[in-house]
């Protein structure tokens, strides 16, 4: 069965919730007031014992995650249900203020290395554009080190005081990705990332994210860096596309893009974002992110980018590739050449005439990934 080629696979349930989560208080509760409904909610008694379970428990994951955000928006409403969210936003930010001092430590060890840092995802999304570390609740904490540094940014965080673990499956094929998981005695996972897309791992792939990388502050005195916001924007979409089509599509990239093209302060480079999605050859997912947001969460894209966006081509080759993607089958021996063929065409799109082995080893050592890939050693 082929996905619709236009279309996100997102149920107008979560396009309701992520509303009442983002938008200005009598229109998100509006939307909040119709996903009660949608979810025969809207008759619950708000002193039941069982409300909170029987609200969040059958929502699928990224819904979930949205539920400290709907409280913080809605929090004076006056709804009945809203305040039994509270407590999901009490965990959420005692959760991240641990995910917090962990950066804290990493930066802080990286640093005392002399590696430069820039810090991805749910820290500077808190930290710059949400403003509250009790809305979105992180899983695990994302690094990026220059690449040529990766190696001995690997070994700083392995040795104390921190002495994460690592993967030694990871560690073989670190050659093929854009990043690996480490983690602590707690199992809180520490993502090492030696390049800010998984399409594009190789060296000199990130020139553009170091040249804009701009100022965070963990503390008065411990500062690192993050993306610009044009280039956090990029990274959203492009992170937030579905690329596996064996789960549900993700829906917390929205939630992101919105509060970072909504800042006040926040001055996106909508030409250079573009610009981006030619040379990156990622059209595709940058097309359906900025279409989905014009046509259901208020983006206001001035006219002659707008133009330029429906006019921007796809090359065969990138086409091909997404359709590919975009397709998913139950049939063992479908999925096995679906998957060698996707695996060239990936090559030619993002690694073709760049710094890295020729397709015959490429494709060798996917195949060995996947051969490999019963034996991964993650504790997850």
């Amino acid at each position: 069965m082929t996905r619709s080629f236009t279309q996100f696979d997102i149920h107008p349930e979560q396009v309701l919730l992520l509303k009442a989560a983002l938008f200005p208080a009598n229109e998100a509760l509006s939307c909040w007031q119709l996903w009660k409904k949608a979810r025969r909610l809207d008759q619950s008694i708000a002193t039941h014992e069982n409300l909170l379970p029987s609200i969040f428990d059958p929502l699928d994951g990224d819904s979930q995650r949205l539920m400290p955000l709907v409280y913080r928006n809605l929090e004076k409403s006056g709804d009945p249900l809203i305040p039994h969210l509270r407590g999901i936003y009490r965990y959420t930010w005692m959760t991240n203020q641990r995910f917090l001092e962990k950066m804290k430590q990493v930066i802080n060890t990286l640093h005392q290395a002399k590696i430069d840092t820039i810090v991805l995802k749910g820290i500077p999304l808190s930290l710059l554009y949400y403003k509250d570390m009790g809305v979105r609740l992180m899983y695990d904490l994302d690094v990026l080190v220059p690449t040529t540094e990766a190696d001995q940014a690997l070994q700083a965080l392995l040795a104390a005081p921190l002495d994460l673990q690592s993967s030694k499956f990871e560690y073989t094929y670190r050659h093929l990705h854009h990043a690996m998981h480490l983690w602590d005695t707690r199992k809180v996972d520490v993502d090492l990332h030696w390049n800010v897309l998984s399409q594009h791992a190789y060296m000199g792939a990130d020139t553009l994210f170091w040249a804009s990388k701009q100022p965070l502050a963990l503390t008065n005195s411990l500062f690192t860096n993050t993306l610009s916001p044009t280039h956090q924007l990029f990274h959203n979409f492009v992170h937030g596309f579905g690329w596996n089509t064996s789960l549900p599509p993700p829906i917390r990239w929205i939630a992101d893009s919105y509060v970072i093209y909504t800042k006040p302060d926040s001055t996106i480079n909508w030409h250079a974002l573009l610009d981006m999605a030619e040379w990156f050859q990622l059209t595709y997912p940058i097309r359906q992110s900025l279409r989905l947001l014009q046509a259901e969460f208020q983006l206001a894209l001035p006219a002659d980018v707008h133009e330029r966006l429906e006019k921007m081509p796809l090359s065969s080759v990138e086409k091909s590739y997404f359709t590919l993607v975009r397709k998913k089958s139950s049939n063992l021996v479908s999925k096995v050449i679906r998957g060698l063929k996707r695996n060239q065409l990936a090559y030619q799109l993002f690694r073709k005439g760049k710094p890295v082995p020729p397709i015959s080893h490429w494709m060798y050592d996917q195949i060995r990934f996947r051969l490999d890939w019963p034996k991964r050693d993650l504790p997850y």
